[in-house]
């Protein structure tokens, strides 16, 4: 008899003598956990509610604040305003240091955006946005654009991502300034032109950042020869045309790749500047990047770097889900009238968990939101059932603390949108 079968023979007889016959055994049936539903408020003076009492908890030993979202709803950026009010409070009273806020884009499109606020408000970024709203992805949106604005006026805003495929609008101009060679001048004004045409119809084949070659990136660092600032924006653009590259030609894993290194690159550099050693950072982004573990486009995105990192300080990272199950949403649908437009949600990672689960849908309130602790929802769906659900489903149960929800999501408002109110 082979050994691996003898020893489950011996196995399974000291088993029978443990539990003769007729005995039952003492351990109780496997009871899965209590998943609860915490009703949970937030506004710009914090959390409120059994839901906001929970989170305020863990913030306490939280260095780094990772809230994951599925883009373009008003309801992400409008809590992560609460947690900021709440961990800036909580840090005050251990003497922890201010508050930085990390968002998805890039460096010199955040500080463009941080200088405009500083000078004309929040409301100011409708006329700088006229004419271009592909400029950038979030801060384009004003609930966005009000959470960053207390960090851009006071220098805690990083932007660590590539910068977006619409910002040449801006950092172009940029560079336009910085010149008064008309041969250059005029070399940026056509790749402006090329891709306010391209973009307002969506044509995104067509734009700078898709046909700009590494000379043509080259010949401008040639032109700026000298100029510090003009090379990193120029040295920016490029390193994202060259990563933008690799999800046109099909080579998607090494786009995510080589995007979340640069993310990575970004991050650690503004983290080793700040003011103090250890700073407390707030990010929201996109759900992939929020979470902990292999995410669905198959990386370890930034925050599996956050755990280890507040570990080492004796602290945690907290990572957050805020994905509603139905509502309205904010797309990217371009047009000559528009670039973006309002749509209905489609939830496609919550409904799985509730099913799997056996949750009502109508669990998740239509008015208001609930947050849920993930754990329990994480070990009641182990094996079999946790296996069966999409990626999504999977890396938000595997990756996340908390899920923040509604079925009455709203729509991100963005400033083509809201028309030219006055600064505030």
């Amino acid at each position: 008899m082979p050994s691996w079968k003898l020893n489950g023979f011996i196995a399974l007889a000291f088993m029978a003598l443990a539990n003769p016959a007729g005995a039952q055994t003492t351990a109780p049936p496997p009871v899965g956990e209590k998943v609860e539903i915490l009703p949970v408020g937030f506004s710009p003076n914090g959390l409120s509610g059994p839901g906001g009492d929970r989170l305020r908890d863990a913030l306490t030993a939280a260095q780094f604040v990772a809230l994951g979202e599925d883009h373009g709803l008003a309801g992400a950026p409008k809590l992560a305003e609460a947690l900021a009010h709440d961990a800036a409070a909580i840090a005050e009273t251990q003497n922890a240091g201010p508050l930085y806020h990390a968002v998805e884009v890039g460096p010199h499109s955040a500080a463009w955006i941080g200088a405009r606020i500083e000078t004309g408000g929040v409301d100011s970024l409708a006329d700088a946005f006229a004419g271009r709203p592909w400029a950038m992805p979030f801060l384009s949106n004003r609930e966005d654009a009000a959470l960053a604005a207390p960090f851009a006026r006071s220098g805690r805003l990083w932007g660590i991502d590539q910068e977006f495929i619409g910002a040449p609008s801006i950092l172009l101009e940029t560079l336009a300034a910085r010149t008064k060679d008309e041969a250059v001048r005029a070399r940026l004004a056509a790749w402006l032109e090329q891709d306010r045409a391209a973009l307002s119809t969506g044509n995104f084949g067509a734009i700078m950042m898709s046909t700009a070659a590494p000379a043509d990136f080259a010949a401008l660092r040639k032109a700026f020869a000298g100029d510090a600032e003009a090379a990193a924006i120029i040295d920016a653009l490029a390193e994202s045309a060259r990563i933008y590259g690799l999800n046109n030609s099909g080579q998607y894993l090494q786009n995510n790749e080589e995007r979340q290194a640069l993310m990575q690159d970004y991050f650690l550099t503004a983290y080793r500047k700040a003011a103090v050693p250890a700073p407390r950072v707030l990010f929201k982004m996109g759900a992939y990047h929020m979470g902990r573990g292999t995410t669905p486009t198959s990386i370890y995105d930034i925050g599996s770097l956050l755990p280890g990192m507040a570990a080492a300080n004796g602290r945690t990272s907290l990572h957050i889900a805020y994905v509603p199950t139905a509502g309205m949403v904010r797309q990217v649908k371009p047009s000559p009238e528009r670039f973006t437009d309002v749509t209905a949600y489609r939830d496609e990672a919550i409904a799985p968990i509730l099913d799997a689960a056996g949750i009502a849908h109508d669990a998740i309130p239509a008015d208001g939101h609930v947050l849920i602790s993930i754990a329990p929802l994480r070990h009641n769906l182990q094996g079999k059932k946790l296996r069966d659900l999409p990626a999504f489903s999977r890396f938000l149960l595997l990756g996340f603390d908390y899920l923040v929800t509604t079925r009455g999501a709203e729509a991100a408002t963005h400033f083509e949108a809201v028309g030219k109110p006055a600064p505030r």
